[in-house]
């Protein structure tokens, strides 16, 4: 794709004599280009970010890529109203302390005030602001900017960012509109929703990842599935038809810069980098967004782990074998999914999702189960707090089909096999048998579909020893902390929790229809 700035150049040099003579004489009298005598964007990304005409740009990776400076000059000299971010005010020192000193080589007064704003001519605004305190997004609302920054965004909440993004908007004809994050790679999970907005770019899961380049424009929307936001990907800027709702589609890219991108930062600067521990430093050098994803202290599933279940999936482990288990998360019309996940024998094999929207009742959730349920599979119904009460009741009492009940707040009655220390509840149990099943020594040799959600999910969840038992962080504490409910992490281990119940029974048919066949066939075994 032909970036903005060879499209410029691109349109000058066909220019004819006269005409080119003329176009400097007037910016020369306009002062457009007095800025540069100031500042001027960096050739390479720099230069890219400040031209993209993305409606969301994602900026940087690697450290020392040159964020700060790109801010600056977009703030100071492409736009009339700018809103800064950061996630506290103390963090906002730096970017004040350099954009002051280009002010004041352009005379354009200084950043002051508490908390930090500068209004220059003709009614030109920038504002700071911070993310980090719980309602701060709030007092952004209906304060409209033509551009909103978010400097190091990969620390800040996702849904926080949107809703400032909200008011990014101009009254000024031809205002150039913008929302730029740039950031370095997420820390420990911290930040992996910047990989599913520019998936296209960051993750290798993504059917086009390898065929975009750096500022390419794609096109998206977000789609609000109660407590999660997820995008949608489009052909083009027209408005289309999502999930029953007419959109208009923004402009997303991604404009890698490394240190080697800023001519103002040399190999001291590399040197130090050196001295931070891995992944941060691979993470730093590189800006892989992958890199520096590490696992928490008390985290259930090690990430590794996962990544070996997935590549036995790829590997085809366990593939075409019947349906054991169908166990289902249930959502009726809540703000949560309702996920069906299949087991057949050791192969999580895709799962079912569909929206609390659309599975309103157990009628809507049963049809689904009927619909999706393979080789008179074992069912298994989340019926915590009741929300699967009626599913259970359409699929028993209505269709006369055998369904297990699945509390996650039952007592357990169990021990870890390593420690035999005790199970707070069933959730615990059941998320720690996952974790026995998945280590690389069980012999288990589980295999789970790919998926960056599951991956993201399964890894959340921590632990902690409460009266001597261990315990799980419940749902609702993950959803305070992530955002978003596990409810794929959750329907697996109701599968795994019931596989070998799922084999017994099995067994048990087999066995008699094996006796059934001896009492029609006095001769058969002889």
């Amino acid at each position: 794709m032909t970036t903005a700035l060879e499209t410029l150049i691109e349109r000058i040099d066909g220019l004819a004599a006269p005409e080119r003579v003329d176009l400097q004489r007037r910016l020369d009298a306009a002062g457009v280009l007095d800025q540069f005598e100031v500042w001027r964007p960096q050739p390479g990304p720099q230069t890219e970010g400040y031209f993209s005409k993305a409606d969301l740009t994602l900026y940087g990776g690697a450290a020392g890529g040159g964020k700060t400076d790109l801010i600056a000059g977009l703030a100071l000299f492409a736009h009339h109203k700018a809103a800064i971010f950061r996630q506290s005010l103390k963090s906002l020192k730096g970017l004040i302390e350099r954009m002051n000193a280009l002010m004041q080589k352009a005379s354009l007064g200084k950043i002051t005030g508490a908390p930090p704003r500068w209004v220059g001519p003709d009614e030109r605004l920038i504002e700071f602001g911070h993310l980090g305190l719980p309602g701060a997004e709030e007092d952004w609302q209906g304060r409209d900017h033509d551009l909103k920054a978010f400097d190091e965004g990969a620390q800040m909440d996702p849904r926080k960012i949107l809703f400032v993004l909200g008011w990014l908007r101009s009254a000024r004809q031809d205002q150039r509109c913008r929302g730029l994050i740039a950031t370095n790679p997420p820390l420990g999970g911290q930040g992996d929703f910047l990989i599913e907005w520019f998936a296209p770019w960051l993750d290798p899961l993504h059917p086009l990842y390898g065929t975009v380049k750096p500022g390419d424009l794609l096109w998206a929307v977000f789609i609000d599935d109660g407590d999660a936001v997820r995008t949608v990907w489009v052909d083009g800027p027209e408005p289309v038809e999502v999930e029953g709702d007419v959109r208009t589609p923004k402009s997303r890219t991604f404009i890698p810069a490394k240190r080697q991108d800023n001519a103002y930062l040399g190999e001291a600067y590399d040197a130090q980098l050196d001295q931070m521990p891995e992944p941060l430093r691979t993470a730093l050098k590189t800006g892989d967004f992958q890199a520096a994803r590490r696992d928490h202290d008390w985290q259930v599933i090690p990430s590794d782990w996962v990544e070996r279940a997935f590549q036995r999936f790829d590997d085809g482990v366990d593939r075409d074998l019947p349906m054991d288990v169908l166990a289902v998360d249930v959502a009726q019309g809540g703000k949560d999914r309702t996920v069906l996940q299949p087991l057949h024998g050791r192969r999580f094999e895709q799962n079912i999702v569909r929206k609390g929207a659309d599975t309103r009742d157990g009628a809507d959730v049963g049809a689904l189960i009927v619909q999706e349920r393979r080789d008179n599979a074992l069912i298994v119904v989340d019926c915590t707090g009741g929300w699967g009460g009626d599913t259970v009741g359409f699929l028993s009492r209505e269709n006369g089909l055998p369904v297990e009940k699945c509390v996650f707040s039952a007592q357990s009655g169990e021990t870890a096999k390593d420690s035999r220390i005790p199970f707070y509840n069933l959730r615990a149990q059941l998320y720690w048998r996952l974790r026995e099943a998945l280590h690389p020594k069980s012999g288990q040799g589980l295999a789970i579909k790919r998926s960056a959600t599951v991956k993201a999910q399964l890894t959340a969840h921590r632990w902690k020893i409460k009266g001597g038992r261990i315990l799980i962080e419940s749902k609702e504490d993950i959803k305070d902390r992530l955002g978003s409910s596990p409810d794929e992490a959750d329907a697996i281990v109701e599968a795994l929790g019931w596989k070998d119940k799922a084999a017994a029974r099995q067994i048990s048919r087999s066995r008699a229809g094996t006796r059934a066949a001896e009492l029609d066939d006095p001769l058969a075994g002889f």
